[in-house]
């Protein structure tokens, strides 16, 4: 029988990713995950008991090595070396697509996607879905990360306080803040916020600016190397309405002072209502929660008519070219995204799975289901280096803790960011 070079290829790319060969569909070699968990936490718990079930099932030993949130920057620099210590390392879709894809040393991993998930009929690009998909995709149209897990952001609140926000949560700024208004009556401060964060800060300015000028439209501002779109009409807005909120009375005194997660620990004791954070946080603060705390969540509200999309950041893997087992690394990819795994992303990790047929943890369904109605953010991101750290964090603490006023803030940050641009050449 002769088979094409082009049919021999597409043998092997399924071989690589079910279970050709071997005892069990074996191969009897092993491979090394570089994982941004550390021991102990409910998703290392997931993905052990899953490396646990693929040695089992196809005799290829898994050896994993739990390097916490910064094994993608710990993992780059072995890139330029002939000994590239893991098969598969772990990190969210940034890391994955920009820094790894830098490199020029991460595998395209199409044929995974091609592939049909391990033990299903559904393909790996079904059951992920495209809109994930092109966040796992790096500018220059390569597919470095295969994403299992979803995070996203919201209002998060108590559902046994706010029973009325659980059936009608607030459709505009303007019905949330009446709710704020509400509350301050009442001797509350009413948001929490752990100011010591600055990528916690500017939630506030971006979420209002991507609805008064869409993702497009800010994400165009850091690298527009004049500096001029920080004086647009809608910057200018978005900024009058953090000034509003900083002159509110909202947050709790001392905010701005205060060390993280300590707000976030006092919003789950009851010292204050709303507080906007990832999906992360029940599973974070549930220690400090009032027994019985009830997570519910509701997406930002609509600023003038115009809802923001919802950020999202998606946690997966990559593999680098030199990977000693990739084919074998490939297929624990597909085995890692059966519904069995997937759901214990949901009931043990308390996360949302890339999956829509994985019901998210009940802390943050209502969340999951605003993301699977498709409106998640748009726009690539560009990169553009230290610019939030030097000129758009300062600036934005300055305006959340009413040291500066929106109009000083635009101005600030034309002439900062012109600077900025003009000092890289």
């Amino acid at each position: 029988m002769m088979i094409s070079r082009g049919g021999t290829a597409i043998i092997a790319a399924v071989c690589l990713l079910t279970a050709c060969g071997g005892q069990q569909g074996g191969t009897g070699k092993e491979i090394t995950i570089w994982s941004m968990w550390s021991e102990g936490e409910p998703n290392q718990k997931v993905l052990a008991e899953a490396a646990k079930d693929f040695e089992k099932e196809t005799g290829v030993r898994v050896r994993t090595q739990w390097k916490g949130r910064t094994a993608v920057k710990t993992f780059l620099p072995s890139l330029n070396t002939d000994n590239v210590p893991a098969d598969l390392v772990e990190g969210n879709n940034r890391e994955l697509t920009r820094q790894f894809a830098a490199t020029k040393a991460a595998a395209d991993l199409s044929d995974v996607y091609g592939a049909k998930v391990h033990g299903e009929q559904a393909t790996v690009a079904d059951t992920v879905g495209e809109a994930y998909r092109r966040m796992a995709t790096s500018a220059d149209g390569v597919v470095t990360q295969l994403p299992y897990q979803v995070s996203t952001y919201g209002w998060f609140f108590d559902g046994r306080t706010f029973p009325e926000l659980v059936t009608a949560p607030p459709k505009t700024w303007e019905d949330f803040t009446a709710v704020l208004r509400g509350q301050k009556a009442k001797g509350r401060s009413p948001l929490g916020q752990d100011g010591s964060i600055p990528n916690y800060n500017v939630r506030y300015l971006e979420h209002f600016a991507r609805a008064l000028m869409g993702d497009e439209g800010w994400h165009a501002l850091a690298p527009d190397r004049t500096g001029r779109g920080w004086l647009s009409p809608e910057v200018l807005k978005a900024a009058t309405m953090v000034e509003s909120l900083a002159k509110g009375g909202y947050f709790p005194a001392g905010f701005n002072a205060t060390k993280f997660p300590a707000m976030q620990q006092k919003w789950a004791g009851g010292e204050s209502d709303f507080l906007y954070q990832g999906t992360y946080l029940p599973k974070e603060v549930a220690p400090y929660a009032d027994p019985g705390f009830e997570f519910r969540a509701f997406r930002f509200p609509s600023v003038e008519g115009r809802t923001p999309t919802m950020n999202v950041t998606t946690t997966g893997f990559g593999i680098p070219k030199k990977a000693r087992n990739a084919a074998d690394a490939k297929r624990f990819l597909a085995f890692f995204l059966q519904k069995k795994y997937q759901e214990k992303v949901s009931s043990v990790a308390l996360e949302m799975s890339v999956r829509k047929d994985v019901p998210a943890a009940a802390q943050v369904a209502d969340l999951k289901r605003a993301l699977d109605s498709g409106e998640i953010n748009k726009a690539d991101v560009v990169d553009v280096g230290d610019f939030n750290a030097k000129v758009l964090l300062p600036l934005s603490d300055e305006l959340l803790f009413g040291k500066i006023t929106a109009a000083g803030f635009t101005r600030k940050m034309a002439e900062n960011a012109a600077a900025y641009w003009k000092s890289k050449g």
